[in-house]
């Protein structure tokens, strides 16, 4: 620094610096700061934080000399308040401050890191996930365990994908209930008990029950646990309507070791939305036809309740988003068919390849009763699924209806069969808008253990055919676009939380009803958390 020609300031730094040889990534990736000189007849004139924030400048510090350098050190003591004042206006950061034998004194230590040498958003290698849920179906605990890639992240919005996510399963597994554990969820999911104690206690219960499970599969596929990063868990659905989900997750980080994320919904109730359908999310990131394809696509998930997402294609590369997904919840799934099958025969649990269905006759009468049920009523979206919509007393009730009208279970089932498949191609027909109806496309994809069930996905294809007024050559399935049918349910909540570690949006407003994107879930951490990096200021 001059005044005229007089020297007035300087500040020198040396690779590597001998006294910080062991900091950062090495001798050649390390600077520090030798000298730091002002005229003291020049003081209080910015002198001195001019010189700092130079050395650090990309185009005149530091990095335009020698742009390896990742770290810059200095050292000032304790008690030099002015110098120390002048590195941090310059940009550095104080890391701190210990007894220095060899000056005899408490020294300081200040560092800058450059903005190519700074931690990079989220994960930037694969990161190993597990994902964990219960569903309406309530047969039993589902586990997968996944490798996922770093995300591709949208240029004009860090929390944005511009891309699908690449995931790789390395197991997968259902726990089954027992009867008595089955029947105490369907408890605890008629949302009648008196004593609310017990669903405090089947909170914590579920926490055990999904830590074990984790733990479990993790043992059997030879994985130490060191090895995973996050549990991502849906929980167990309760209630619907609001959405409350079981599964403490601070008790599954402490029984596991590994931190959770979960509890998902809330955030997007928070921003009024029904934080549901989630199945939108994995749709809308995994089942998106390529930019450029000329059709939207229908992707329908069905378990206990019933979901579909209307797809549109990806948009150009750099393009911003012009087309919005939009999703609903229709309503069943296999739920009442697994209960109509069971008490047929008390040894089954679902109608294999729907022979018992395909046996039956659909009794039109009791079809046309049920799609007057209150749910089907809806008019305008969001419209979101829970178990108090078509809980088990419901299903007894319609149970009761047919065999009052002389129908037989096998006819009963029939119908449950043909109600599912016809709910959703109506539900489709309604609110999917130009892109699905009058022939506008014939890209259907069928997830789900029913997909397995060919008289369902014949009534399924038969009822799109005729609501969408389009020709079907052949509904499609996950493994069709390269996705495994037995995981992706697991998968979708392990990237919940993946997503949500990583700070990326995890949830469709247009299909949910929020006013804005949101990032969901809460985070427990375990024995693996090392940080978390909040976006803070510091009032001047």
């Amino acid at each position: 620094a001059f005044d005229g020609d007089k020297l007035v300031g300087f500040i020198t730094g040396e690779v590597g610096g001998g006294y910080w040889l062991q900091t950062g990534d090495g001798k050649q990736s390390t600077c520090f700061i030798n000298e730091f000189v002002v005229d003291p007849t020049y003081r209080g004139k910015r002198i001195g934080v001019n010189l700092t924030s130079m050395s650090v400048d990309p185009n005149a510090g530091i990095w335009a000399l020698n742009p390896e350098i990742k770290e810059m050190y200095t050292t000032v003591h304790v008690d030099n308040v002015t110098s120390r004042t002048a590195f941090v206006k310059g940009g550095y950061s104080e890391v701190m401050t210990y007894a220095d034998a060899m000056r005899e004194r408490d020294t300081t230590v200040l560092k800058f890191v450059s903005n190519a040498a700074k931690r990079p958003l989220g994960n930037s290698t694969t990161m190993r996930v597990v994902g964990i849920q219960s569903g309406n179906a309530v047969d039993g605990i589902d586990v997968g365990l996944f490798d996922f890639e770093p995300l591709n992240r949208s240029e004009t919005d860090s929390r944005a994908l511009a891309g699908s996510i690449k995931y790789k399963t390395i197991a997968n597994k259902t726990y089954p209930f027992t009867q008595e554990e089955r029947q105490w969820v369907l408890g605890l999911r008629a949302m009648r008990l008196e004593d609310g104690n017990e669903y405090a206690e089947g909170n914590y219960k579920f926490g055990e029950w999904f830590a074990q499970r984790v733990n479990d599969l993790l043992e059997e596929a030879g994985v130490d646990k060191s090895e995973v990063a996050l549990i991502g868990s849906h929980g167990q659905t309760v209630s619907g309507h609001p959405h409350w989900e079981f599964g403490d997750l601070s008790i599954m980080a402490q029984q596991t070791g590994i931190t959770v994320a979960g509890d998902f919904r809330p955030a997007d109730v928070g921003a009024g939305g029904n934080g549901t359908p989630c199945t939108c999310t994995y749709d809308t990131i995994m089942l998106r036809p390529e930019a450029g394809a000329d059709q939207w696509r229908i992707g329908i998930n069905i378990g206990g309740t019933s979901s579909v997402t209307f797809c549109p294609p990806w948009p150009e590369a750099g393009q911003p988003e012009t087309e919005i997904p939009l999703g609903l919840d229709p309503g069943l799934g296999v739920f009442f068919m697994d209960l109509t099958v069971h008490a047929i025969d008390p040894t089954l649990e679902y109608d294999d390849d729907g022979k018992m269905a395909r046996s039956g006759t659909v009794n039109e009468e009791l079809l046309a009763i049920f799609l007057q049920n209150k749910y089907y009523q809806q008019s305008a979206l969001p419209i979101g699924v829970g178990p108090d919509d078509f809980p088990e007393t419901l299903w007894k009730e319609w149970r009761a209806l047919a065999q009052s009208k002389g129908v037989s279970d096998i006819d009963l089932l029939a119908t449950f069969t043909e109600l599912t498949a016809k709910q959703i191609a109506m539900a489709c027909a309604r609110f999917g808008g130009p892109k699905i109806v009058n022939g506008a496309t014939d890209d259907v994809l069928l997830r789900g253990g029913v997909s397995a069930n060919s008289y369902f996905v014949e009534r399924l294809k038969a009822n799109f055919e005729e609501q969408l007024n389009v020709k079907i050559d052949r509904i499609k399935n996950l493994e069709d676009i390269g996705l495994e049918e037995e995981s992706w349910e697991n998968a979708m909540y392990a990237m919940f939380g993946y997503l949500c570690y990583n700070n990326v949006y995890n949830f469709v407003p247009s299909c949910t009803g929020a006013s804005r994107p949101v990032v969901g879930g809460r985070i427990a951490p375990g024995e693996n958390m090392i940080s978390t990096q909040l976006k803070h200021t510091v009032s001047k």
